[in-house]
């Protein structure tokens, strides 16, 4: 069908709705209650002419008024199902469609660009002082049709800093001055220090000029002091071991939707980098050892032979190899013996690099062939303080979720060459690397490894801004918290809360997921940036189906790997992938604040024959699991997904035949947000 509104993939959603508008309209003026097909689940209408002729045949009246009020029903809907089609726009998309930087189908748009950041970096770091310092260099190129006369840099330590600003507690002691930046130049040109200014994480150079296309080179010079306590995604982990991340100067994003981001770093919201190429050396003493994003490109100057064949083994085997063990840190013999060493690393079209580091760790390493069409194997590592029992099955947990993903969801290869999870004091993921906490249940330990580990594609293959819209990437990776449970730990029974959800709906706190982040607060900051937005997710694959959801999801994957989507460009990259106006369900669960709360109402029988209203008494629409348990211990459920409420009923009329005598209904599932679960049980 053509397209009737230009910003939207083509809207056939609302007219496959139509002739059940039209009959529900039609049957509430006569009261002519039937048993409506179009209530079916994804609103299948293959049968409606049996429906409009067995309607018809219960009253010739009925057939009357329905013809001649077809017109302006006709109308009337058109009008109310476009309206309900259109996502409210934002001014900065708005202007992004209008200099064709964005699709209004959900793809980059002709004229869509990015700037390119490649980073050279040289560090040493001190155990003993805490004392990181080094030299970056940065290559950048203007991509954008602007000319630049600023720049604007983020300097991340800086949340330690005595002045800034914070969201979250930082103990006295580990408060200092900063990253203090010995020497700046651009392009060989120092600039003077008025044009410099520092507040809090955010450094701006004034009076700079970079024109569309230029490229220029950055060179700073700097020291800070990691924080011994007050770990907040880094820092400190004990006394030899350290996890080092947003460590560097660097150029901040300039996107079309913003220009520069200017959003501060205060410990709450997370980041928002330009993809680029690092080459990175980490200069430490003899007797640690460093992991990090990318490859590690010296092993034979840094490790003895015998650790070399081990990783070069784990790098080619299904099983679990033990890199380093206690033992070894004992003897002592992992790495070359030398005061220093230097470890090179490098890493390809990604937005960051960490490291962790230690002199007492062990590393358990195994890999597996995550795209068979190359034979392309990525390897897997937890490396962990011995003592921490926790951690021991972790390398397993980490393995089952690089599987799930390149094989069950969403099925594409693992894109990168390893990934690590590193024992720190945390739960925060980085490009290829993970800092998890030793966590003290089997539960979170799953759950947590399985959450990091999957933010490989959100946000570092598919680049989302988590500065404005964390629900990007933390929706997808809470989802699969449960979603991949049954992969990552076969045969262990999941018991997954969503109370946060219920709790907070329609409070003063909660808002809508389309919130700016920064904007979110208090109990209701976790449901609407993580869990809402991906029980939403699992309510849409529900309704479309595995195959056709698992189809849209890649293609926006595939679309947007290396680049910067926004939601905008998500909700319709979607639509256009499934050929599904989801536009309505992005409307009430995204961009609207309601509440999910739905009801068991009247149930009547006649004989064998039951009919059972299920109400929304909320004002969000939430998938129909009704369980019907019978007196012999028997059960069944009906189910109906999300799209049964997409004509705006606030009714659903399910029938039910069975012979059993029913000793009560259950409504909802584990993941069923509802506020009220007091009127869900019936019984007769």
């Amino acid at each position: 069908m053509r397209s009737l509104y230009s910003g939207d993939a083509k809207i056939t959603w609302p007219l496959r709705l139509m002739p059940v508008c039209l009959l529900q309209f039609s049957m509430s003026i006569l009261s002519v209650f039937t048993d409506v097909a179009a209530y079916r689940d994804k609103f299948n209408l293959s049968d409606n002419t049996y429906f409009v002729k067995y309607s018809f045949a219960l009253s010739q009246q009925a057939y009357i008024m329905l013809n001649k009020f077809i017109p302006v029903i006709f109308v009337f809907f058109i009008q109310v199902s476009l309206a309900q089609s259109v996502l409210p726009p934002s001014p900065e998309m708005q202007n992004a469609y209008r200099k064709g930087s964005r699709d209004k189908n959900g793809a980059p748009g002709k004229s869509y660009w990015q700037n390119i950041t490649d980073y050279t970096i040289k560090v040493s770091f001190d155990p003993e002082t805490r004392e990181l310092k080094g030299t970056v260099a940065i290559a950048y190129t203007n991509n954008s049709p602007d000319t630049l006369n600023r720049l604007l840099f983020k300097l991340f330590p800086n949340l330690y800093q005595k002045e800034a600003m914070r969201t979250m507690p930082v103990l006295p002691a580990d408060l200092g001055d900063g990253v203090h930046i010995s020497r700046l130049a651009i392009d060989g040109q120092i600039p003077e220090k008025t044009n410099l200014i520092t507040r809090g994480t955010n450094l701006t150079v004034r009076k700079v000029q970079v024109l569309p296309g230029q490229h220029i080179q950055v060179t700073v010079d700097y020291n800070y002091q990691l924080n011994k306590g007050s770990f907040i995604r880094t820092g400190q982990v004990d006394t030899g071991a350290f996890f080092i991340a947003y460590f560097f100067p660097r150029l901040a994003v300039y996107d079309d939707i913003d220009g520069w981001n200017e959003y501060p770093y205060t410990g709450h919201d997370e980041f928002y980098n330009d993809y680029g190429r690092f080459n990175v050396e980490i200069t430490l003493p003899g007797n640690y050892l460093a992991w990090a994003t990318g490859n590690l490109l010296n092993p034979d100057e840094v490790y003895t032979p015998k650790i070399v064949k081990r990783l070069h083994d784990a790098e080619q085997s299904d099983g679990i190899t033990d890199v380093i063990t206690a033992a070894d840190q004992k003897d002592g013999n992992i790495t070359i013996p030398q005061k220093i060493n230097t470890w090179k690393f490098g890493a390809d079209n990604v937005t960051d690099f960490a490291f962790g580091i230690s002199n007492h760790y062990v590393w358990k390493a195994s890999s597996l062939m995550v795209e068979p069409k190359t034979g392309r194997r990525s390897r897997v590592d937890a490396v962990y303080n011995p003592e921490h029992e926790a951690y021991v099955p972790v390398i397993n947990y980490a393995r089952n979720t690089v599987k799930a993903m390149s094989y069950n969801f969403p099925g594409l290869p693992f894109p990168y060459a390893h990934e690590t999870v590193f024992d720190g004091l945390d739960a925060m993921e980085y490009p290829m690397m993970v800092n998890n906490l030793p966590f003290k249940t089997r539960e979170e330990t799953v759950e947590l490894t399985t959450h990091e580990v999957f933010h490989t594609l959100f946000p570092f293959f598919v680049g989302t801004n988590e500065t404005k819209h964390a629900f990007m990437d933390e929706g997808w990776a809470t989802l699969t918290e449960f979603l991949l449970h049954p992969l990552v730990v076969p045969g262990v029974p999941l018991d997954y809360d969503i109370s946060d959800v219920n709790k907070s709906a329609g409070t003063e706190q909660d808002v809508p997921i389309m919130t700016l982040t920064p904007q979110l607060y208090g109990k209701a900051r976790f449901a609407d940036k993580d869990l809402k937005p991906a029980l939403g997710y699992l309510y849409v694959k529900e309704m479309l189906g595995d195959t056709l959801f698992l189809k849209a999801l890649k293609q926006y994957i595939l679309t947007w790997q290396g680049k910067h989507p926004t939601p905008y460009d998500f909700f319709y990259s979607i639509n256009t992938a499934c050929g599904v106006n989801l536009n309505w369900f992005w409307n009430n669960w995204f961009f609207n604040k309601g509440i999910p709360d739905l009801a068991i109402g009247a149930v009547s029988h006649t004989g064998k024959n039951y009919t059972i209203n299920i109400k929304n008494l909320g004002t969000e629409v939430v998938p129909v699991h009704l369980t019907v348990w019978y007196v012999d211990g028997s059960s069944e459920v009906i189910s109906k997904s999300i799209a049964c409420w997409a004509s705006g009923l606030k009714t659903l009329r399910l029938k039910l035949v069975t012979q059993k005598q029913i000793k009560q209904l259950v409504l909802g599932t584990a993941f069923d947000a509802d506020v009220d679960k007091s009127n869900n049980v019936w019984r007769p």
